[in-house]
């Protein structure tokens, strides 16, 4: 029988989610750039995160449609940022 993955959270740290609307911003996500920073709330539901996560991802893919070397669908540069960013909200599955 097969391991099972952990489950996402139900919230995220608000400084979690802003760390990595940093990491996704850094790496050229201009959904991440525009997307507003959490503030006045301790955290924050966790569709917020796998949300920035998606669109992020759907992004780089559509940014490295044409590059030579892919790992899922995108540069490993921003498979890295991806992931950094799911690892620092502490996001399985999204």
């Amino acid at each position: 029988m097969a391991a099972r993955t952990a489950a996402n959270p139900t919230r995220i740290k608000a400084a979690a989610y802003n760390q990595a609307r940093s990491i996704l911003a850094r790496a050229g996500s201009e959904t991440a750039a525009k997307s507003h920073p959490v503030h006045g709330t301790g955290d924050v539901p966790v569709g917020y995160g796998t949300s920035l996560l998606a669109c992020s991802r759907d992004e780089f893919r559509a940014k490295d449609k044409n590059a030579p070397i892919k790992r899922s669908g995108m540069t490993p540069y921003h498979y890295v940022a991806i992931h950094d960013a799911a690892r620092t909200m502490g996001i399985d599955r999204w």
